[in-house]
């Protein structure tokens, strides 16, 4: 059970990298995350952070948040620099990637549609949760706030890697969108082919839309 506490504790302290390189040194699903159905061959999301890189690239600062609740090192915010920061060692140099999809998501213009985001990221809509980031960050609803900001960008990192260990493919697919762009996370192209390559398993079982989009291995 402490194991368990601490690997959660992890989540909230590291953001994605933490929350994937705690999950693979802890050897165990977190006990919120029920196990994959049965006659599933997935590997958990603590397989594939056992076989990447947890150290987070010189130069990311991380800043510890006020609030008990989301007392944990900030996520950076998604730059043009960040997509081309070195790559892990180890890491194939690829070619630019794309932003993820909730990077390109339409901001709120007027405090109360993003008060409407911020409300819908309170239901853990991770897709919410970054638009209404991107607004305090750079202001589009006329407020700018780096903390909430950072906060928002936690509990939709969070949102996505609890998906993923429920077996959502596009959860997985996300988190290596955004691995691929380091975007919020340091980049990787290691964690990036093995959240992808987790996202095709998912899809030998469940035939979702993002099954279609997914890059060939």
């Amino acid at each position: 059970m402490a194991a368990r506490a601490a690997t959660w504790l992890a989540i909230a302290v590291g953001g994605t990298a933490g929350a994937l390189a705690a999950l693979g040194g802890s050897g165990s699903v977190p006990a919120a995350a029920p196990s994959p159905s049965v006659g599933l061959p997935l590997r958990p999301v603590a397989a594939i952070a056992a076989q990447s890189p947890s150290a987070t690239p010189a130069g990311a600062r991380l800043a510890p948040s006020a609030s008990s609740e989301t007392a944990s090192p900030s996520v950076s915010a998604p730059t043009a620099s960040a997509a081309a920061s070195p790559h892990a060692a180890g890491d194939v140099a690829r070619p630019p990637a794309p932003p993820p999809a909730a990077d390109l998501l339409p901001l709120p213009t007027t405090k109360e549609k993003l008060l409407r985001q911020e409300m819908h990221c309170d239901q853990r809509k991770a897709e919410a949760c970054i638009v209404a980031a991107r607004s305090y960050e750079g202001g589009s609803a006329g407020l700018t706030d780096p903390e909430k900001a950072a906060k928002y960008r936690r509990i939709a990192l969070t949102a996505w890697i609890s998906q993923c260990d429920h077996n959502s493919a596009l959860a997985c697919a996300t988190l290596a969108t955004m691995y691929r762009a380091g975007s919020g996370v340091p980049q990787s192209d290691r964690n990036a082919d093995a959240l992808f390559a987790r996202a095709r398993e998912l899809c030998r079982f469940n035939d979702a839309p993002i099954c279609h989009e997914l890059p060939s291995p």
